[in-house]
């Protein structure tokens, strides 16, 4: 077997250059929901010393003393370069897993490739070319030694971003990784490994695995068995089917009133009916929570869920639904800073289940709900989305929305023209550097 790692490098932080090509070369962080802490650091901003996770509040004197430009998250533009860099990768070869947003592992036995390395080069130029997006690619005979290769091509300017460990003496290799960059070994894991002496990649492929067995489990031996060249992780190629899909957001200031938690919970029900159509479910179950905060006295976080006559996929239902559950668990009095809503026993749609009571109507119904929900998508589609949603969520006003105060300057405008032109859909110019369960096996 031969795997290759496709890592793209400080992903979001790349993503908003594609927008701000004159910020290459200068530190730049992305901020997390409400903009609250650092998730994506430019390698300028790494070597300011800003620790991934920081509280923004924490290092804003620092930023602003030495020039670093702070964004906003904006998944919308991520999502939409993920699938671009993932539609180019699809090109290089038959079988590709996407581990992540900004990572992908490819299948690269094929009989024919002579240079795999040359090979590797010529994907990262045209992901580089096509798009504007720097990625680091590591090639080797398992997927825990690809991701190993692809950090090392990361971290070495002399390998181009390119980097393969065949052929290269594995145990002179591994005894210069420490054990906690290992794929799937965590911090509690390094920690117990250290009290045995064991603190290198090669220390942990050399342990035995009856005692890697009997003092961790069976991942720590399969861990060992790919640091050995035995791959054991196999390549996931479809995503399997979700057992719950959550939609749950942090308010950008506290809200009281009821009104504003039914456009939020409306909001996240909204999406997450939508991301169920788009994997062919239907739920049987909603849950909705609120929340106030932790950090005050008289922390209060109800939640309720609501059994579905029969599993949907309505957004029509799903809605009302979760409003009646928002208006058992409110009580007035309360600043909530959170709401979330959870869809549980999903099954697949179009072979739902029917009522033992239910007649002709019924199935006319669930069949009207489906085309309308067809139709409603594609509209969103074509013209961007939030063309088409519910009443509730075309107020003005909305409070409990999260901050993004840092949001680029062009697609801040976007925002703000929302009601003129509802929806966010970037367009990036092609070519320019302008520039436009594999388990995880946590140990």
């Amino acid at each position: 077997m031969r795997f290759a790692l496709c890592d793209c490098n400080n992903f979001f932080v790349s993503c908003e250059r594609l927008l701000r090509p004159d910020l290459e070369g200068k530190p730049v962080i992305v901020l997390s929901c409400n903009d609250g802490c650092v998730i994506s650091r430019s390698n300028e901003a790494k070597a300011l010393g800003i620790p991934m996770g920081e509280p923004f509040f924490k290092i804003r004197a620092l930023a602003e003393a030495r020039g670093v430009t702070v964004f906003s998250t904006n998944f919308a533009l991520y999502h939409e370069i993920s699938r671009r860099v993932m539609a180019i990768l699809s090109r290089y070869t038959g079988r590709m897993e996407t581990y992540s947003v900004d990572e992908a592992f490819l299948d690269l036995s094929i009989a024919s490739l002579a240079d795999p390395l040359e090979y590797a080069r010529e994907i990262r130029g045209t992901l580089l070319r096509e798009i504007g997006i720097p990625v680091s690619i590591g090639i080797a005979s398992t997927k825990t030694l690809a991701k190993l290769a692809a950090e090392k091509g990361k971290k070495d300017p002399a390998s181009g971003g390119v980097f393969s460990l065949e052929g290269l003496d594995l145990d002179s290799f591994l005894e210069t990784v420490p054990v906690g960059d290992v794929w799937g070994i965590g911090r509690r894991c390094t920690a117990s490994l250290a009290r045995f002496g064991i603190r290198t990649a090669r220390h942990f492929r050399d342990a035995g695995d009856e005692w890697l067995r009997r003092h961790f489990s069976i991942r720590a031996v399969h861990t060992a068995w790919e640091l050995r060249g035995i791959s054991c992780i196999r390549l996931v190629e479809e995503d399997p089917l979700q057992k719950s899909i959550q939609v749950s957001r942090s308010f950008g200031r506290p809200v009281s009133d009821l009104e504003s938690l039914k456009e939020a919970v409306t909001a996240h029900t909204v999406s997450a009916a939508e991301r169920l159509r788009r994997q062919g479910l239907a739920a049987g179950t909603v849950q909705v929570y609120i929340a106030t905060s932790r950090f005050r006295d008289g922390f209060f976080a109800p939640a309720v869920t609501m059994k579905m006559r029969a599993p949907t996929s309505s957004t029509l239902s799903l809605v009302k639904a979760a409003l009646e559950g928002l208006e058992r668990i409110y009580a007035p009095g309360h600043a909530f800073v959170k709401a979330g809503v959870l869809l549980l026993d999903l099954v697949p749609d179009g072979v739902v289940q029917q009522g033992l009571f239910d007649g002709e109507e019924a199935r006319k119904k669930r069949e009207r709900d489906r085309a309308l929900m067809a139709a409603v998508d594609a509209v969103n589609l074509a013209l961007g989305p939030g063309t088409l949603k519910p009443a509730l969520l075309f107020s003005r006003e909305r409070e409990w929305e999260p901050r993004h105060e840092k949001l680029s300057e062009g697609l801040r405008e976007e925002l703000g023209a929302r009601e003129e032109k509802p929806g966010f859909r970037p367009v990036l110019r092609r070519g320019r550097r302008q520039r436009p369960a594999c388990p995880g096996h946590p140990l």
